[in-house]
């Protein structure tokens, strides 16, 4: 039970840090309290959508299988009126990538069968984390059944309620909101699901999002004062009946939920790190709480590997972008799902009006979608450009993978001790046709390019 790296939890956040960290040979033990290593839907709703950034980040790991199954490209969206017509429709152009509608158990399917084909990752399944001690050099981890694992590094990716951030003292601050939300995923055979479509419904007398793609629907309805959740997920077929016979589906989920704006005091305590729902949870308007957890592993998986001496970049770099995330999240919530009827019935005319104007439902589209990642400094992700490298065409993530790089034009030069890091580090050296003589751009992982390296 000896590891580099334990991870409390083997969720998408937790399970995809120990297959970006076992892809490079690091030594992982994962603590799942699940009894087994199999994926069955959750007792409650989860993610609906990736961004195209977060996908970039799952591309990243080697022979993770089956997108077709767990990822539905999603490329329109609409703001409906309260009679359920759309006031607007933003089509995303073909030439710019585009999100996907996520079927989550899916895809923490194909995440725990790669991770049983690393043979630096161990799931340890049935197990809980209930105590932790560490030195300068070492954590040791106690489990439920009284074995230790003793690591250098543990990672808490174990949720809202995470043990691990209790046993290092955080607090988790912010607010917990009182209006709970009813949400419904249901499948169905039936061949009238359309393309895939995410809806906001702008009604202040019930408030509600909509998700439709093949085989599969999901209705999140906010619950108005006085109303009983146990009532409510009674009531879920009446509920559902506008938008399709409830004959034809197959509810799998129907919860009521309430949702928080939290951040942990702190993300790190010497060798205890805290990633996704344990360091953060944010509101759900705007489709970013998988997807922020995501990022932390994204950041953090390179300087486990490569800069431990560095990890205090991590907080520093991921809490200003969570804070922003948040922060737009209660924006939308506020302004597209409030119970204002002047307010809304000023939205639906604003939109309304949007929606005649030509061309302009594709450019708000593509400027949401393309809009870049950036770091506290301002410092833009780099996209995924297309590259000829050798005479050969590829794409920047493509060359890259799961590695750092370093792109430059004719004559592009490190100082050695740098060039002697990055090759100890199984950088990827690239040679770029067109790319500007003498030029040279180092890459991290992350795809966020940088001036230095952590050489020590």
């Amino acid at each position: 039970m000896d590891a580099d790296v334990v991870i409390a939890g083997c969720g998408p956040v937790g399970a995809v840090l120990a297959a970006l960290l076992g892809e490079r040979g690091i030594r992982v033990v994962v603590v799942d309290p699940a009894s087994d290593s199999r994926a069955g839907p959750h007792a409650h709703p989860r993610a609906a959508v990736l961004d195209s950034h977060v996908q970039r980040i799952l591309r990243r790991i080697e022979g993770l299988a089956g997108w077709d199954e767990w990822a539905t490209p999603l490329r329109r969206s609409r703001l409906l009126d309260k009679d359920r017509r759309p006031l607007l429709t933003l089509r995303l152009p073909d030439d710019v990538p585009a999100g996907v509608m996520l079927d989550q158990p899916r895809l923490e399917q194909a995440l725990r069968d790669r991770l049983a084909r690393m043979p630096t990752v161990h799931l340890h399944a049935g197990r809980s984390v209930t105590a932790l001690e560490q030195s300068d050099d070492v954590v040791t981890v106690t489990l439920d059944d009284g074995s230790t694992s003793t690591a250098s590094w543990l990672v808490g990716c174990d949720g809202a309620s995470s043990t691990v951030r209790g046993l290092i003292g955080a607090s988790y601050d912010g607010v917990s909101y009182p209006e709970p939300w009813l949400v419904v995923d249901a499948r169905t055979d039936e061949p009238g699901t359309g393309e895939p479509t995410f809806s906001y419904v702008l009604d202040p007398a019930r408030p509600m999002v909509a998700f439709e793609r093949p085989g599969a629907r999901r209705w999140e309805w906010r619950l108005l004062p006085g109303e009983d959740p146990a009532g409510m997920v009674m009531r879920a077929e009446e509920l559902i009946r506008p938008w399709v016979d409830p004959a034809a589906l197959r509810v799998e989920r129907a919860a009521v939920f309430t949702f928080h704006a939290r951040t942990a005091s702190t993300w790190r305590r010497g060798r205890v790190l805290l990633a996704g729902d344990a360091a953060h949870s944010m509101p759900p308007f705007t489709g970013q709480g998988l997807g922020a957890g995501l990022r932390d592993v994204a950041t953090l998986s390179w300087l486990l590997g490569d800069a431990p001496g560095d990890l205090d970049r991590y907080e520093r770099e991921r809490r200003p972008a969570v804070a922003r995330m948040t922060r737009s999240a209660l924006l939308t919530g506020r302004v597209v799902l409030g119970r204002n009827r002047l307010a809304a019935a000023a939205l639906r005319r604003f939109v309304r009006t949007v929606g005649l104007l030509p061309g302009l439902d594709a450019r708000v589209a593509k400027a949401a979608a393309a809009a870049p990642e950036r770091l506290p400094d301002g410092t833009r992700q780099l996209p995924d450009t297309p590259l000829v490298v050798d005479g050969r065409r590829t794409t920047l993530d493509e060359l890259l993978g799961n590695r750092w790089g370093v792109i430059r034009g004719e004559a592009g030069t490190l100082d050695p001790e740098t060039q002697a890091w990055l090759t100890a580090h199984d950088a990827v050296f690239a040679d770029v046709e067109g790319f500007g003589k003498g030029q040279l751009t180092i890459v991290r992982p992350d795809r966020f390019p940088t001036t230095t390296v952590p050489l020590t």
